[in-house]
């Protein structure tokens, strides 16, 4: 008697509340007989906003999350269930907000895409009011089919799918030393992110440590020169000990010379360009630079315009010794100069005409001495014409000076020069 008592004070109040709601508007005029029930292959679920199109997208999540609930062994579903108090003419009454986040081990499953209004049996909705605030309330009721077969088949579906996303994920990770292009970088970073969003246990962290791996590839590349000339470069990006590829044009630009053209190859890059504007600094340069990820990797690639460029000059005495002498005539005689190349281009003397007061020019030739590089240079003749002394002996003299022309050429552009010799010192043992 006791239990039926404690029974009717519980029942009483909740009858109270239901009797405060009541439906106002419905789909139908009696509620079918499987709402709020259960059936074989089939999910109803009721779905509460306070308009229809909500109450219904309501009802549809909840068929994705019984759905979920039903494939994927591993799926944890959890609930938030606050009870609030309030109190309205002195009466408390007890309001539930419950909040629903269905959650797998991996993520997403994609069979989800296909759960649609469309596909649903049988619905019924109805309208309540509540008569203590007048307030509104939707139900949407939904009866949507899934057979057990269905379950099983997208169960198999499901396992298979993370099988392959784990074995993409090993992949990934076992292949970051293995890049052989910016292009892989890339790709397999949003791959893990992908990755990243879809599992939720421990390959989660894995794909993010993998993102990081992959990224960090980036403070290691670099730019190397393969090949220039004046004009044009050609260099590569490496990363470590190993070249990769990139199909990326990079930035270039230049304080003086002008881009005349960029050749994109997978494996390296060509770019021409122009310096006729450029002065003798040696800060000329072209500035590379590419952005990849959120890093900027560049590189000044200098050039030298005085590359090509050979020129001569002397500033010290020659110097003169008589091998043979035959009646006030040196018949034989070695000549020893230094040559000042103002650039490092190579250049390759060919023939000296030396003139003396009041003598017939001497003349070296078919000399064929080449050199290379900025500064002095040595360099030893033989003299086989025959010298006056008279005219030119430098003993008692204090100053012999002497005139005439060196010939030569660029090695690197074949241009012929001639440098002029004019009242230049020099030195005799006769």
């Amino acid at each position: 008697m006791k239990r039926i008592l404690f029974l009717s004070l519980i029942l009483l109040p909740l009858a109270a509340c239901f009797a405060q709601i009541k439906v106002v508007e419905s789909s139908a005029r009696r509620a079918p007989s499987w709402v709020n029930g259960l059936e074989k292959d089939y999910i109803i679920v009721v779905g509460s906003a306070a308009n229809i199109q909500d109450a219904q997208q309501n009802a549809l999540s909840m068929v994705k999350e019984r759905i979920v609930n039903s494939v994927a062994e591993n799926v944890k579903t959890s609930s938030e269930l606050k009870m609030q108090e309030s109190t309205i003419n002195n009466i408390s009454t007890y309001l539930e907000n419950f909040a629903t986040t269905t959650k797998t081990t991996s993520g997403p499953v994609p069979f989800l895409q296909g759960v649609s209004l469309s596909k649903v049996e049988e619905f019924y909705w109805e309208k309540t009011e509540r008569k203590a605030d007048r307030s509104i309330t939707y139900n949407y009721h939904i009866k949507y089919p899934f057979p057990y077969i269905e379950m099983w088949k997208l169960v198999e579906e499901f396992k298979k799918r993370d099988r392959e996303l784990s074995e993409q994920l090993d992949q990934l990770l076992n292949s970051v030393d293995k890049v052989t292009s910016v292009e892989d970088i890339e790709r397999s970073i949003g791959e893990l992110k992908v990755l990243s969003d879809y599992f939720m246990d421990g390959r989660k962290d894995k794909a993010i440590l993998g993102i990081t791996r992959y990224s960090s590839l980036y403070n290691g590349v670099e730019l190397v020169e393969l090949e220039s000339d004046l004009g044009m470069l050609k260099y590569a990006l490496r990363l470590g000990n190993r070249y990769i590829e990139s199909t990326r044009k990079p930035q270039v630009r230049s304080e003086c010379a002008r881009i005349t053209g960029t050749i994109n190859n997978k494996d390296y890059t060509i770019i021409n360009y122009d310096y006729f504007n450029c002065f003798e600094d040696p800060e000329n340069h072209i500035m590379v630079t590419y952005r990849f990820g959120n890093n900027t990797v560049q590189k000044p690639f200098y050039f030298d315009i005085t590359a090509d460029k050979a020129a001569i000059f002397v500033n010290e005495p020659f110097h003169f010794k008589a091998l043979s002498v035959n009646e006030g005539v040196v018949e034989g005689a070695t000549l020893d100069l230094v040559l000042v190349s103002k650039y490092d281009a190579p250049f390759t003397v060919n023939k000296i005409v030396l003139e003396f007061t009041g003598q017939t020019p001497v003349i070296v030739d078919n000399i064929s001495e080449s050199y290379k590089g900025k500064g002095n240079h040595a360099l030893k003749l033989m003299i086989n014409d025959p010298i006056n002394m008279g005219d030119t002996s430098t003993k008692g003299k204090r100053v012999s000076m002497l005139s005439g022309y060196i010939h030569f050429k660029s090695d690197k552009t074949g241009e012929t020069k001639t440098y002029r010799i004019y009242n230049h010192n020099y030195t005799s043992n006769w």
